[in-house]
């Protein structure tokens, strides 16, 4: 049995030249557009938001103030890195504190690594993502430039 082609694949459709073998063939302006939507979502995950108010002022007297909750985006890489970098200094250094401190660390080395290069599962995603992004882009743009120089002599535009 052979491996069918998703008609709904963005990008890739079934190359029809008459020959009847029916190969899969990229679309590489819309894999370019995917690449761009992908890359704006990754800057989503880098860049940082405005760190959220720790207290409210109020009017004497007046009703308790509640706090904003998180801004629109919250939950990038830096906020992580910023938000949840807890420990033992934070919390206080009676026992049941200190042993929080260490399963907080735990997790915060295993999610965003022990320091800002190294890589834990949230740092590793975004740059496994960066990769795919920049493969499709470059993808698009090598096939691309491939039909230019396969193209008549009259017929060729630079990329």
């Amino acid at each position: 049995m052979a491996i069918e082609l998703d008609p709904d694949w963005p990008g890739l459709t079934i190359k029809d030249d008459g020959s009847g073998d029916g190969g899969p063939e990229g679309k590489h302006a819309e894999i370019e557009r995917i690449a761009r939507a992908l890359d704006e979502s990754l800057t989503t995950l880098t860049t940082p938001t405005q760190p959220p108010a720790t207290s409210v002022a109020q009017d004497q007297g007046g009703p308790p103030a509640s706090l904003p909750g998180p801004p629109p985006g919250a939950g990038s890489l830096p906020d992580v890195r910023l938000q949840c970098a807890i420990g033992s200094a934070h919390m206080g250094e009676w026992l049941t504190a200190q042993q929080f401190a260490m399963a907080t660390y735990t997790a915060y080395a295993t999610l965003i690594g022990e320091t800002e290069g190294s890589g834990g599962l949230y740092s590793s995603l975004v740059q496994q993502y960066d990769t795919v992004v920049e493969a499709l882009i470059g993808i698009a743009r090598t096939n691309t430039a491939a039909e230019q120089a396969n193209m008549e002599p009259g017929d060729r535009r630079d990329v």
